[in-house]
């Protein structure tokens, strides 16, 4: 009888691998090398969709570096390049540095208070039943909404002489014809209410399908343990929600920096300069003013501050969803 080869462990270790012995795995054994045309054709067919992606995102970029080097202005004929006055009179000018504030601020009480809501409508409707998927199909519509029309209807709800809040509101005691934008502290709130409106459904549904995902038997051995909810909700579903949650603020906080229809078609950044986040103040001194070189240079630092704030977002969040860290 024939024997079986028997190999062992330090036989296999011993092996010397197919690269070893030479082998391309891009080379068909026993075969030639693609031909050079074979080899270029997938580039071929990404080549115009990469070109299309260079002109619209990589030159565009280039030349914002470019002109914030550079006091072009649109009306005011040929620029030259200045060096760094554009970025020391925008760290310099107080308009701007209150305009950074506002935006942080906006951007921390808008997230802060869209997770925390989301969060809330996440927990009851995880549950597959009828009635939850009916509530997060129309949870979908004021996502669906585009920003400007939304705020175009709340301005119109919001319009001192005909709107219906403050007809309303006539009647729970404040002032008949009450302008809601015409106040800082009203004017903020009316525009934390709609980006509360129009984004909190998108954390909700992203901390639902977590939520979904999450096996059960960690909460069946809880329950057996005798743990009360709050028990079960604090030391097993919270921490396992963490990389869900993580993921739903890192977008919503980016997507909160860009910003802009609500403020603009509201606000306009008024009254005063209450309202002018720095996106509008971008807007302003780049189409308004014309000054293309400063606004540039405002855009390079908002950029510099985003690439350093979302990886440190990631990381502190991410350290916290490690069960070691916990």
């Amino acid at each position: 009888m024939k024997s079986t080869a028997v190999v062992s462990d330090a036989g296999l270790q011993a092996r010397p691998s197919r690269r070893e012995h030479g082998h391309n795995p891009t080379v068909p054994r026993g075969g030639k090398r693609p031909s050079w045309k074979k080899r270029s054709a997938p580039w071929a067919y990404m080549a115009p969709s990469m070109i299309v992606l260079l002109l619209m995102t990589v030159a565009p970029a280039i030349f914002i570096f470019y002109s914030a080097f550079r006091n072009d202005k649109i009306l005011g004929g040929a620029g030259r390049f200045v060096g760094l006055n554009n970025f020391i009179e925008a760290v310099t000018n107080a308009s701007v540095r209150h305009a950074f504030l506002i935006t942080f601020a906006f951007v921390a009480v808008a997230v802060i208070l869209e997770m925390l809501l989301g969060f809330a409508l996440a927990l009851p409707l995880a549950a597959q039943t009828t009635a939850n998927k009916v509530g997060a199909a129309l949870m979908l519509l004021p996502f669906a909404v585009t920003p400007a029309v939304a705020a175009m209807i709340f301005k119109q709800l919001l319009n001192p002489n005909y709107g219906w809040v403050g007809y309303y509101l006539g009647y729970l005691g404040f002032p008949r014809g009450i302008d809601l934008l015409g106040d800082p502290t009203s004017a903020w709130i009316v525009l934390i209410i709609l980006d509360m409106w129009q984004w909190t459904p998108f954390i909700a549904l992203i901390l639902m399908a977590g939520l979904q995902s999450l096996p059960g038997e960690p909460r069946e051995a809880a329950l057996v343990d005798g743990a009360t909810p709050w028990q079960m909700f604090r030391h097993i579903t919270l921490p396992a929600m963490v990389p869900f949650i993580a993921i739903a603020a890192v977008l919503r906080t980016i997507q909160a920096f860009k910003t802009f229809d609500a403020f603009k078609i509201l606000t306009g950044g008024g009254p005063g300069e209450s309202t002018e986040i720095i996106n509008l103040g971008i807007f302003r001194v780049g189409l308004q003013s014309f000054n293309v070189g400063l606004a540039c240079a405002l855009g390079v630092i908002f950029l510099i501050i985003l690439s350093l704030l979302i990886p440190i977002m990631l990381r502190v969040i991410g350290r916290q969803s490690d069960p070691e860290e916990m």
